[in-house]
Parts: C-alpha cells; structure tokens; sequence
C-alpha cells in the first residue's frame, strides 16, 4: 500500500512540474509575443503603442519623484512620399532606417525612442530647457547627415521637431498630441518647434477657421475681387487677375493670408480653388456677353490643386460650362511650386496650354529656378516678384535683377508683367527698361467685379490711381 502511495505521488509530483514548466514556457512565449507587438519590424525601435507603453511608465515615475526635466521630441521625416516616388520604396525604407539609426545614436542611457507614426519618430529624453532640447535636435540633425550616402538622397532628406516638455501632469499621449502639434504648426523658418498655450489657443481658432470656411463656400460667403493688370505703354486695361475676399457675417472681413495657409493645410484649398476658377470664368464671359471690352483673367493654381487634383480636365469641364474662350483664361503658377517637380510641370502646364489658355510665372526671382529648366516649362507670361519691383527706386541690385528678367523675358518671347508697382518712380523705371504690364496700387487695388465694369467703360487715360 505504502509503495502504491508512493508511486502515486510520484506521478502527481511529475505531473505537476511537468504542467509548471509548461506554464512557465506559455508565460515566457507570450511575454516574447507581446514585446514583438510592441516593435516596430523595419527599424527595430518601438513602435507606437510600445513608445506609449514605456513612456508612461516612465512619466508615471517622474511624477512620484517630481522631475520635470523630461522632453518629448517628435521627428518628422520631410517629403518621405516624394524620396519613394522620385526613388522608389527601397530607397524611402532605407531613409527611415537612417532616421532610426540616427535616433538611437542620439538617445542617451534611460531614453525612450519609437517609430510612432510611418514618417514620425519620437524620443523621451532628459531636457532642463530649450537649449538642451536644441542640442539634441542638433545632434540626431549631424547624426542624420552622417547615415545619409549618397548625396543626391542627402539634398532631399529633412526633418522637423516639434517639442513638448514635461509638466508633472500631462500623460504620454497628450505630450504626443501637443509635440504633434508643433509639426502641423512649426514656426516660420525654424527646424524645431516648441509646444505653447499660445499655439494650442491659435489651433482652437484654426479649426473654428475650416469649419467656417466649409460653410462659407456652401452659404457664398466668399467673393472674387479683381485687381487690373495694365499697359504700361497705353494705360489700357489688358487684363485682371482674380484674387479671393472672405466676408464672414459675425467675424467680418478675414484676410487671405489668415485663411489659404490653413486652407492649404486642411486640404479645402482644392475646393475653394475650384469655386474660383468656376465664378471667374463665368465672372470673365458675363462681362464680354454684355458688351464690355473683352478681358483675359487670370486665375492662382494652389500647390495642392496642381499635385493632388487632375487641374487639366477641370479648366476643360469648366470652360465648357462657361462657354468661356480659352484665350481669355490665364493660369498662374508660382516659380517655387513650378519647380518641386519639373516634369509633372511640363507635362500638366503643356496640356493646359494646348487648350489655347495662357499660363504665367508668378512670384519670379523669389524661388530658385534654373534657366534650363525653365526654357523647358511651356509659358506666355513672367511676373517680377514685388520684392525685386519695392525698391528698385533706390536698389541699384534690384534694378540690375529686374532690367535682367524683362531682357530674359523678351528673349524669350514672353510678356513681363510687374508686380507691386506704387509709386510713379517704379512706374517710370519698368517703362524705361521695356517691362510690358504694370499690376499694383499706383494703378488700382483689387476691386469687386461692378468696379471693374466702370473702369472698363471708361477711356484707357482714365485708369484711376490710388
């Protein structure tokens, strides 16, 4: 009997460790499966829901010990989606890779690093102040040139940061969502951007701003005014470019430049686009149907409706419903927008013009494009910069510029038109050195279209100046 029981508890006891050590390696797999989940397979940092993970757990410890010294910073792979598609997909992955590699090289012992979004990634660091937080950025910036080989690659690779610091309350995800922030609002002509109640006030208003701007189009809050383009040989009005005013009924009057940024971001700006190109067509054909002197218009293509949107077939659908003559439409493109990719510029900017629509150059001598590429690009029309045509009255440089364009225009064959033309001096100059049209306040500011219609039926010597 005794024998009996001990071979018993012998099976028991065998069974037991058996079932413990089972256990055990189910406990072991699933804590390995759980730590994959948690990283991020193309670069090996954490992923998101890792970063979060363990940036919470060290947040939670820096609140029990009051340590405020902490930074969030979020880095931001610039035109990732360009370098795949000038390069392919295996060229952006080993992009992301450097980034990877330049950020754990950059963290120091007790960092947090992660790959928290496809182009976005993030390290919890020790930082007293902006200055260190400058020092890191600076630092993963060199790290990052230095992982970089080729040098083609190198001229497209940028990053942004945005930076939240640590104050005792906030949890890992809010300090995410505010470094985040800082990316969608960085400062003007600043790598990195530090998080501010000052920003998170203007956010709140932005996003009352593209709600507003959603009911402005569908209740006609906006409206087109229309700034004449003139000769400067005849003070004949050739033509007038149509530029948009927001009337808001409780706000009043909010300027451009407040709302097509923000346009431009939110991605309203096609649609706003769009409505414009649409009412200045049929704007430009009402004049001519009432017997006004023909005039060409033209119209601002966004960066986002010239990349994003098939721009050809909607000039062509809405100059068949309008009826308008191609001829009569022009079309403005920005240098710098012009020369983010040369050859969707030629391709698109061709079939434009094949319709019989003109196209201008806005904004020339402000970008940085080459003269081979742009003898390329298929125009009619250059448009000097207003910062070259401001002080060409006592700027001996940006006289030589500006005298240098309307020459390079006229080799060209092109019509040079000046910008921000103020003053009788500006005035005097552009026609001495043969510059064809003159657009700015000497000759009028921009008008609503019941102005231009008086101005059209007055004689050309009656153009009025302001």
């Amino acid at each position: 009997m005794e024998i009996a029981l001990i071979i018993v508890s012998a099976a028991f006891v065998a069974a037991a460790a058996a079932l413990f050590l089972t256990m055990r390696r189910v406990n072991v797999l699933e804590k390995k499966a759980s730590v994959q989940l948690d990283i991020d397979k193309m670069t090996g940092l954490m992923n998101r829901d890792g970063f979060l993970k363990n940036g919470d757990a060290v947040l939670e410890r820096a609140k029990q010990s009051g340590d405020a010294e902490l930074a969030l910073i979020v880095f931001d792979v610039e035109q990732l989606g360009k370098i795949n598609t000038l390069f392919g997909t295996e060229t952006g992955d080993s992009v992301v890779r450097s980034f990877a590699r330049a950020l754990c090289r950059t963290a120091s012992e007790g960092d947090i690093t992660g790959r928290v979004n496809t182009d976005d990634f993030a390290i919890l660091t020790r930082c007293a102040d902006e200055k260190d937080a400058q020092a890191v950025a600076e630092k993963f910036g060199k790290l990052l040139e230095g992982e970089i080989v080729s040098d083609a690659l190198r001229d497209q690779v940028n990053f942004f940061a945005g930076v939240c610091f640590f104050d005792l309350h906030d949890d890992i995800r809010t300090m995410y969502n505010k470094a985040n922030l800082c990316l969608i609002m960085p400062d003007e002509g600043s790598r990195i951007t530090f998080f501010s109640r000052e920003m998170e006030n203007r956010m709140v208003e932005n996003e009352i701003l593209r709600t507003e701007m959603n009911t402005a189009l569908n209740e006609g809050q906006f409206e087109l005014y229309y700034q004449p383009k003139i000769s400067f040989k005849t003070g004949e009005m050739r033509g007038v470019e149509a530029l948009i005013r927001w009337h808001h009924p409780t706000m009043g009057f909010v300027s451009p430049d407040k709302f097509i940024p923000l346009a431009e971001k939110t991605g309203i700006i096609t649609r706003i686009d769009e409505w414009g190109l649409m009412t200045a067509c049929r704007q430009c054909k009402q004049w001519q149907d009432e017997g006004l002197t023909p005039l060409r218009i033209s119209v601002n293509m966004s960066q986002a409706q010239f990349y994003r949107t098939d721009v050809f077939s909607t000039i062509k659908r809405v100059l068949a419903e309008t009826g308008l003559d191609p001829k009569y439409l022009e079309i403005e493109v920005t240098e710098t927008m012009a020369m983010q990719d040369i050859e969707r510029t030629i391709g698109v900017l061709g079939k434009i013009r094949g319709l019989g629509v003109s196209i201008s150059m806005d904004d020339f001598g402000s970008g940085y494009s080459s003269l081979s590429s742009l003898k390329m690009i298929p125009l009619d029309i250059l448009k000097i910069d207003r910062s070259l045509v401001c002080d060409i009255d006592e700027n001996e440089v940006s006289k030589q510029i500006t005298g240098a364009i309307v020459d390079l225009g006229k080799a060209m064959s092109l019509v040079v038109l000046a910008e921000g033309v103020e003053t009788k001096g500006q005035c005097e100059y552009l026609t001495k050195i043969g510059c064809d049209l003159a657009q700015g306040y000497y000759y009028s500011k921009p008008r609503p279209a019941s102005e231009i219609e008086s101005m059209l039926i007055m004689p050309p010597h009656m153009v009025p100046q302001t």
